[in-house]
């Protein structure tokens, strides 16, 4: 369950930099919501910060589900996260999957294919205890 976090973790941080720098009015439109701005208009920027601290926790969830950090909330609620983000990040991945822009769908993809997975596994892996 280590091994599964770690590559998580490590596929997920370029969706929260991606989230951070589009919030942050990086010219990065390309990788998200389907090209429609190749800058974020400010009155949009405000929309990232929900989803960058929900991955955050993702972020989190997934690294003491898979007992790379400790165990600050209790274990049995770990376990109903990791789940739900796993079903989140596969529903995600199924958006990025279908948008009509080509970076997105690549670049982003690639990134939510392998975390999706990472997540399940590891969601899984908590069944064991």
């Amino acid at each position: 369950m280590t091994i599964p976090a770690i590559i998580g973790a490590a596929t997920f941080l370029p969706a929260i930099a991606l989230n951070i720098a589009l919030a942050c009015g990086a010219p990065l439109g390309a990788y998200a919501m389907n090209a429609r701005y190749k800058v974020i208009p400010p009155e949009v920027r405000k929309a990232f910060i929900v989803p960058t601290a929900m991955q955050f926790v993702a972020l989190f969830v997934l690294l003491s589900a898979g007992g790379i950090l400790p165990e600050i909330i209790p274990f049995l609620v770990t376990r109903i996260l990791v789940f739900f983000f796993a079903l989140y990040l596969t529903f995600y991945t199924a958006t990025v999957l279908f948008s009509t822009a080509h970076k997105e769908r690549t670049v982003m993809g690639s990134f939510a294919i392998v975390t999706s997975i990472c997540f399940w596994v590891t969601a899984f892996g908590t069944l064991n205890y």
